[in-house]
């Protein structure tokens, strides 16, 4: 097609090149002739020339586009055409934006476009609506100018995109909101927030529930406890009875332990970010004294103890909670083991300088399906039999919470034959202390 148009040209100058000789041959005047064929020629191309550019100087209308032939008819097309393209495109890339606008307004959550410098590019209405961020007035701002808090500082400084945290709303205290960063490509962030107020107050009422039900329920236990107990060891009690108090005294201690664990929990859960009172502790003494405890009572005849220890690795951290994992893990692998089980139990540095607690044993392993909820409050694999040996299903949340209030993790496998739990400890808590040659 291109090579017809531009024949066409071709062939207007051949005619003008012969105009030109013709001209000569009859006036005898060659070089004024071909001058006077060229100036006309070079004339009519201008002419086009002009016609072109005041047809693109008014926008291209349709209704006025250069009547002409050749290149020019040509030249003349792809531009109407290249412009009638570009107006789709800006028409479907108008719909696609209004479209993402839609959508974006229509989220719940407050979304935010900064950059670098934390300056606000665009948001959207719930940002007004959780943070009291306008669309007229504040898009051009920085972000932390407008919001005032130590943790949305931290977070922007660093560009931490994994990291999530909470913050109070700057137009409402009692909203409770969180955050984090979305990269969108290099040097341009959505700032995320979300409102967690009901979860939150919800959690808060939970627990309190928890720790007022728990505080009302200790003393008329203990008081029905005391009776049981002298029941239990009035001489005068009829014989057929005593198999009914026992029961009743083991189901009300039984009832003391869960409450006990109760509290323990609730005081964990709401006092994470608590100032613990952190020593060095001689955590291979520990599991000493824990070990000979559990020989005597526990697993007396029942289930065999080895200990592997690295006697130079103590921890700094809170004693009483780390006791409180140490106890919750050993028993916790007695208690739903049978009998002939054998129990190690480890405490030496992983490859990431970590300490770590293992308590592994040899039972018959855990089903694949209860792994993700063992540290969930009451849940149980077995539940008659994981209440049969006394167990008040809290141990292993409790066991959780001490582990995140200390920076580590509870790692949990199983399989038929070995069941391991790991405790880890971050690297900055180790105190590695010599033993004393004796």
């Amino acid at each position: 097609m291109a090579y017809d148009y531009w024949q066409v040209e071709i062939r207007r100058l051949i005619a003008s090149v012969i105009l030109g000789l013709i001209v000569g041959y009859a006036t005898g005047y060659w070089l004024a002739s071909f001058l006077v064929v060229s100036f006309g020629y070079i004339g009519w191309v201008l002419f086009k020339l002009r016609q072109l550019q005041n047809w693109l100087v008014k926008g291209q209308p349709a209704e006025s586009m250069p009547d002409s032939d050749g290149a020019w008819e040509q030249i003349t097309y792809l531009i109407h055409r290249s412009k009638q393209k570009s107006r789709s495109r800006k028409k479907k890339q108008k719909e696609t934006l209004d479209r993402l606008n839609n959508v974006m307004a229509a989220l719940p959550d407050a979304t935010i476009l900064i950059n670098q410098d934390f300056i606000i590019q665009w948001s959207n209405p719930a940002a007004t609506r959780l943070l009291g961020i306008q669309t007229q007035t504040d898009w051009g701002n920085r972000l932390d100018n407008l919001i005032r808090s130590s943790e949305l500082n931290t977070l922007l400084r660093n560009g931490d995109t994994d990291k999530e945290i909470r913050l109070n709303s700057p137009i409402d205290s009692n909203m409770i909101l969180q955050a984090h960063l979305v990269p969108v490509q290099k040097n341009l962030y959505l700032f995320n927030v979300r409102d967690i107020s009901q979860g939150v107050h919800l959690q808060q009422t939970r627990k309190a529930f928890f720790a007022n039900a728990s505080h009302e329920l200790r003393t008329p236990l203990t008081v029905l406890a005391g009776y049981l107990e002298l029941f239990e060891d009035d001489a005068e009690l009829p014989e057929h009875l005593m198999p009914a108090v026992q029961q009743a005294r083991a189901q009300a201690d039984r009832m003391q332990r869960i409450i006990s664990d109760m509290l323990s929990l609730s005081k964990l859960e709401n006092d994470e970010q608590r100032r613990m009172i952190e020593t060095d502790i001689d955590v291979p003494e520990l599991l000493d004294d824990i070990a000979v405890s559990l020989s005597d009572t526990l697993a007396a005849d029942s289930h065999t103890l080895s200990l592997n220890l690295n006697r130079e690795l103590h921890l700094l951290g809170h004693e009483p909670d780390l006791l409180s994992v140490i106890t919750n893990l050993t028993d916790n692998a007695i208690r739903h083991t049978p009998a002939d089980t054998h129990i190690q139990i480890n405490w030496q540095l992983n490859t990431n300088g970590q300490a770590c607690l293992s308590v592994e044993d040899n039972g018959p392993g855990i089903p694949a399906q209860h792994i993700g909820h063992l540290t969930e409050r009451f849940y149980r694999v077995d539940r008659g039999r994981a209440r049969d040996k006394g167990g008040t299903g809290l141990g292993l949340a409790i066991v959780k919470h001490v582990m995140l209030n200390h920076g580590g993790y509870l790692n949990i496998t199983s399989e038929p034959g070995c069941t391991r739990f790991v405790a880890c400890f971050p690297a900055q808590r180790v105190r590695l202390i010599p033993v004393p040659t004796p």
